[in-house]
């Protein structure tokens, strides 16, 4: 089966080939502390399990019940930790499988839905590539993966770190101490627990932070969101979020209301849109970023009617939808 990765903030996977393996190997060469679901056939469904917390540099022994000399496929799906800015990062393919919120093992088929379970896209490794996969970013850090893990966490916390280029350079240990002061430590601990100290700050400063848009209709919605990128304003689209999730669509820091929302119902015939919305940005029918509010049909663009979010709590901005939202057929 040839492998196809959808990404959403342009992560990738980087897989090699090492001598044989007694057990199949995940390792995490990003910059982001990754939560990861494995799963391979059994009878009766697929066996999934998940989460599995790789910090940045980790590597780890998985789906330990796959006979490597045989010909099951494992399924992998990762999602980086909730603590950085600039939203939830997915390393996926094509293969949907079912997911728990919280930690969960489960022999399941596609209907996600009876189990009340949410279903995501899992990529494939067959053959010998399931001996040893690695979760890259476009960056290739591999050994340097701990530092860039460190420099991204300081940045999410608030700490001005030059770059997340995995070298451990004078902003990078300024910010460090920095870090240490503020949270009353006197030395500096090994690289593990930094870590874990710098994302629970994080998750401290920015769970609140940005847009999260929940979808409380009966079924899947799309969502597009509108703001200012500098003096430029900017809408973009979509995130589809299943029924009874939520997504953070929007995920800097809000000091004002001077952000806008747009959602249609899908998987009804004919998409619906918001009722009741007036602030006019562009939108496209496939994935799209577009620049000004202005002349949408002139640039291929539809112009749609967007919300202006609430006054944000704590830098972030809550926004629920149900099916009063949207206009009738």
């Amino acid at each position: 089966m040839r492998l196809t990765l959808a990404l959403l903030a342009l992560p990738a996977l980087f897989a090699t080939t090492v001598p044989r393996a007694d057990a199949a190997e995940l390792c995490n060469e990003t910059s982001y502390i990754v939560e990861t679901a494995a799963g391979w056939p059994v009878e009766g469904g697929v066996a999934i399990e998940g989460w599995m917390r790789l910090r940045p540099g980790d590597c780890a022994t998985v789906a330990t019940d796959v006979d490597l000399d045989g010909d099951q496929p494992i399924f992998y799906y990762a999602k980086s930790s909730i603590a950085y800015l600039g939203g939830v990062r997915e390393w996926r393919g094509t293969i949907p499988l079912c997911v728990d919120e919280a930690d969960f093992e489960v022999v399941a088929n596609t209907r996600c839905s009876s189990l009340g379970m949410a279903s995501r896209d899992f990529f494939i490794r067959e053959g010998e590539e399931r001996e040893r996969t690695v979760l890259v970013e476009p960056v290739n850090f591999a050994t340097r993966a701990t530092v860039a893990g460190i420099q991204r966490l300081l940045q999410s916390g608030g700490y001005p770190v030059t770059a997340v280029d995995g070298l451990d350079g004078r902003s990078t240990r300024l910010a460090v101490n920095n870090f240490l002061r503020d949270a009353g430590l006197s030395s500096r601990p090994n690289d593990d627990a930094l870590i874990d100290a710098l994302e629970a700050h994080a998750l401290g400063r920015n769970a609140a932070s940005g847009l999260t848009m929940c979808n409380e209709a009966d079924g899947d919605i799309a969502v597009a969101i509108g703001h200012q990128v500098g003096t430029i304003w900017q809408s973009r689209g979509w995130w589809r979020i299943h029924a009874g999730e939520c997504a953070r669509v929007l995920a800097t820091r809000l000091a004002t209301n001077n952000a806008f929302y747009y959602a249609e119902r899908i998987n009804t015939g004919a998409r619906r849109g918001l009722s009741e919305a007036s602030e006019s940005f562009c939108v496209a029918p496939a994935r799209f970023v577009a620049e000004g509010r202005g002349d949408c049909p002139d640039r291929g663009y539809t112009a749609a009617g967007f919300r202006r979010i609430s006054e944000p709590s704590e830098g972030g901005v809550r926004i629920t939808l149900d099916e009063g939202d949207f206009r009738r057929p």
